[in-house]
């Protein structure tokens, strides 16, 4: 500011780069963290208005259901995880994830530079009853909500001049999910089939997560689906497998399914 008054250039100090930064506020932390509260505890942009309710035997599972978030704490290595409901109700809304975030340099790139661009990779785990594009219009209004003009291409010197808070938004298809409703009326035998293969008493869980486009098969052909895969698999991630026990009971479960007499759609 002194150099602009009196038309003469004078070094940066110290002590102009700690009043700098007491003026400008960082705003890529503090989105992320509201972005994530709107999403898990807060209704007021309809994120939740699509989630199709639970039929009685949804709700019946989930109280049956024993306790294992504590021991998947402990698997995981996590002294605590988002919000208090068990995972399997949990499950049961769409979640907003940061899959990814970058700006500057770490470790030996590093540099005394400020950076002028922060990217993040977002996806939204869909539940049963979300319209994709639906659901990426209401990232977007909070985006906007919280005071930045969205763009589609990099931002002109015009528009960064314009505007104070610029993200430019690149929107990717999605699929809408898929869940069988335990009240089906071929879930009851798929159940039975389940239990004859394992030999033992099964658990039902409404849903799981993961991203598959298992609708082509729900919704166009009406049809259920029956995964077979054990919890850690490490599904899209390195080291993804299934055990051998997991795969031998999923050959006797196909079995015990194409063997049975299923109910004919009507």
């Amino acid at each position: 500011a002194e150099a602009l008054k009196t038309g003469k250039p004078e070094p940066i100090a110290t002590a102009d780069l700690l009043a700098a930064r007491k003026k400008v506020k960082p705003s890529t932390k503090e989105w992320f963290q509201t972005a994530r509260n709107y999403a898990l505890y807060a209704n007021q942009s309809g994120f939740y208005d699509d989630v199709l309710p639970l039929g009685p035997g949804e709700r019946d599972a989930l109280e049956r259901l024993p306790e294992v978030d504590r021991g998947l704490r402990e698997e995981l290595r996590l002294a605590a995880t988002e919000g208090d409901a068990p995972l399997a109700e949990r499950l049961l809304l769409p979640s907003l994830n940061v899959r990814g975030f970058q700006s500057g340099a770490v470790g030996d790139k590093a540099r005394n530079v400020i950076p002028n661009v922060a990217r993040a990779s977002l996806d939204i785990r869909l539940v049963h009853g979300n319209d994709p594009d639906t659901m990426l219009d209401l990232v977007e209004a909070h985006i906007r909500g919280q005071g930045f003009t969205i763009v589609r291409e990099d931002p002109t010197d015009e528009e960064r001049r314009e505007h104070a808070q610029l993200a430019k938004v690149v929107r990717q298809g999605g699929y809408p999910a898929a869940r069988t409703s335990l009240d089906h009326p071929q879930a009851q035998p798929l159940i039975e089939a389940a239990r004859l293969a394992s030999g033992n008493e099964i658990l039902l869980v409404p849903t799981l997560g993961g991203s598959l486009p298992l609708y082509l098969f729900t919704e166009r052909l009406g049809k259920p689906i029956v995964p077979i895969a054990n919890h850690d698999n490490n599904q899209h991630a390195p080291d993804e497998n299934i055990r051998l026990g997991n795969l031998a009971y999923g050959i006797e479960l196909m079995a015990s399914i194409l063997t049975m007499d299923l109910p004919r759609p009507r």
